[in-house]
């Protein structure tokens, strides 16, 4: 059977455009097959933002929500419509590429499309400026003990480095230095499936931290920094009980020799 043409879009978000990739992206979309039938710029409102990102609940996911709002709200975007068989997979398979290439930082990652035709149809609408009315901003009130004016305060620090930090790969994200005694690299499987905020609560409160800045950047040191976030540890002991804590929530964990030389095996998540 012969599948059906679909609609759908590749949004290029404000990293493509600043980067001048817009035509790559566009290119790319041809390769694959499809028709381009549209490309309108767009500055996404906080109620199309919520539209297109459904999944993200701001109150249980402020950290998130809130690098979402500063990356994306307001700044130039474009909206590349297209038609084709099977749209819907190929625009994904052309996003995964181009990030898998060319993204730099998270959510700094070039571009979004929807998963399903049902998706398409509705987060159009959405961008159209039909679909319903949404906030994307979290309620007041303290998540993990940190009111909402600290962590937005922390994301503001966050957001006016974001770009000359996350052009660069390996990046400097780590908010600590590397340990030169016993202590662990803790880096994010490269198919992760814990939610970011959850990750950034885990790593402040491992290292001892009461800080929403201090666990967004420890977070994305531990996803982009080439070896990781170093935590240190006491003794050689604590490296491995700390390393035991990680691989248990879910994430990798390599301890580090202390100065002895001795040498420790890594350890993986198995999830």
């Amino acid at each position: 059977m012969t599948a059906p043409t679909e609609d759908s879009f590749l949004l290029l978000k404000p990293d493509t455009l600043e980067r001048g990739l817009a035509d790559h992206a566009v290119d790319a979309v041809r390769r694959a097959g499809l028709t381009v039938t549209g490309r309108v710029p767009v500055r996404l409102t906080e109620s199309q933002v919520a539209g297109i990102y459904p999944q993200v609940d701001p109150d249980r996911r402020p950290l998130t929500a809130g690098i979402i709002r500063r990356y994306l709200i307001g700044r130039p975007a474009a909206c590349i419509t297209v038609s084709g068989r099977d749209a819907c997979a190929r625009v994904v398979e052309v996003k995964t590429a181009l990030r898998r290439e060319l993204s730099d930082v998270l959510y700094g990652n070039l571009a979004h499309s929807p998963d399903t035709p049902d998706q398409a149809t509705s987060q159009l609408l959405v961008l159209a400026g039909r679909g319903p009315h949404a906030v994307f901003t979290p309620k007041p009130g303290p998540w993990r003990g940190w009111s909402q004016e600290r962590i937005e305060a922390a994301l503001d620090v966050w957001a006016a480095d974001a770009v000359e930090v996350g052009t660069r790969r390996p990046t400097r994200w780590s908010p600590l230095p590397k340990t030169g005694g016993p202590g662990v690299r803790v880096a994010v499987p490269r198919r992760w499936v814990i939610a970011f905020d959850d990750i950034a609560a885990f790593l402040a409160r491992l290292a001892g931290r009461d800080d929403p800045g201090f666990a967004v950047r420890a977070t994305l040191a531990a996803l982009y920094d080439r070896d990781g976030l170093p935590l240190a540890a006491p003794t050689a002991a604590d490296a491995e009980a700390l390393a035991a804590q990680v691989t248990e929530f879910g994430l990798l964990a390599t301890p580090v020799a202390g100065s002895d030389g001795s040498r420790r095996v890594a350890r993986s998540a198995t999830r």
